[in-house]
This record gives structure tokens, sequence and C-alpha cells, in this order.
């Protein structure tokens, strides 16, 4: 999407929260989209070809999935890839994400979904070396991690053999960045060799539990 485009839309962009998931740079996310309002969300992108910021429910809202739960200030914003619309109204979608926003302000939306002025976040400009061997040093961590991981692991395996080293970070973040502080932090940090590094170590983390496991195992 182009530049220009998206800030024009990042002043009322549309919100889909969702308690536990968040949409993250370098990974694509598919929904299910059965609820009446999101459903109009969806259609209203589709027709205006309008991004949409995936974010998510703090805990303590997790049950209010009727009303207007509180969410995380830090989300991703994306584009409907891919679409499937379903005989009933529901949608499967896949959103792909262009960019990282930090939510300013909502407002009354005029429709049935929330809108947010948000503030397009800008990546930091990085030696292309570090980020790519930082790359590399995460796709050699994680290997080893891919057959505890099930289908998760081996479906992120196949695509790190055809990225570039620099983009691995992104793909792998999705899969070990799993608290809420860890994921907001991600999407607050400007500099792409600050986020490989954060992937790195949560990868490091998680290769620690698994020798753990295999030692208790033992």
């Amino acid at each position: 999407m182009e530049r220009a485009r998206l800030e024009e839309a990042c002043r009322a962009l549309p919100l889909f929260p969702l308690p536990g998931t968040v949409l993250l740079p370098g990974s694509l996310l598919p929904l299910h989209v059965f609820e009446p309002r999101y459903r109009d969300l969806v259609n209203d992108c589709l027709r205006d070809q309008l991004p949409l910021s995936v974010c998510q429910v703090r805990p303590e809202d997790a049950t209010d999935t009727a009303g207007s739960p509180r969410v995380f200030p830090y989300a991703g914003v994306g584009i409907i890839g891919a679409h499937q619309e379903l005989p009933d109204g529901r949608f499967n979608v896949l959103v792909q994400p262009v960019g990282r926003i930090r939510i300013v302000s909502e407002g009354p939306s005029g429709r049935a979904y929330r809108l947010a002025h948000v503030e397009l976040l800008d990546d930091l400009e990085v030696d292309p070396a570090e980020l790519l061997a930082e790359g590399e040093r995460v796709r050699g961590l994680f290997t080893p991690l891919v057959g505890r991981m099930g289908q998760v692991g081996e479906s992120v395996a196949r695509a790190l053999r055809s990225l570039s080293p620099d983009r691995v970070p992104e793909a792998v973040a999705s899969v070990v960045l799993r608290s809420d502080d860890a994921r907001q932090r991600f999407l607050a940090e400007n500099s792409p060799l600050v986020r490989a590094a954060m992937v790195e170590e949560a990868v490091l983390m998680l290769l620690a539990e698994v020798s753990g496991q295999v030692a208790a195992e033992a």
C-alpha cells in the first residue's frame, strides 16, 4: 500500500480487537470472521481497499467480547491479502502486515466497529550486514526447535528456507514472543536490529526450556 494512502487511513483506522492475538510484522494472520460488526469491517475494507489493525485485547477485558474492551497501544496494520466469503456471510481472511502503529485515540466511529486515530511507526536505518548476520543467527538457533513445535514449527521452518536472512527474525517473532510485554516491546521498537535481537533472546530462552525438559525426561 502506498505510504500516502496508509497515512490517510491511519486517521480513522478500523480496529479488529482480539484476545491473545496481535498482527506482527513478517507474519500472515488468518482470521475467521463471524460477528456482524466485523463482517461489516471486512466488507468495508474490501470495498474501499482499506487497511485495518488486528490489536490485542488486554487480558483483564478478554471476556468483554460484546462491548469495547481495552486494547494494548501497539499493534500491526495490515491489508486483507486474500479472502473467502461463505454463503452465510462469514469470512475467512488472510491479513498481510504492512506496518506498525501506536493507537493514539478513539472517538465515535459511525460504524458498527471501532475506529482509531493511530500513529504510523517508522523503522530506523541500520547496518544491512549486521541485520543479515543477526538473521542468520536466529535461523540457526531456531532450527533445533522445529521438531518440538509440531505443525507450527514445520510451517515456519519451510518459510525460513526461502527467506532472506534480514526477514527471518520477524518471521520467527510470532512463534517465540509469547508474552504480552514481549509483543508490545517488539511492536514499539523502531530499530529492526534491536527487534531481531529480541527474537534471538526469545529463541535462546525457548532452547533453554527445551534443554531442561529433555534433561527431566532423561
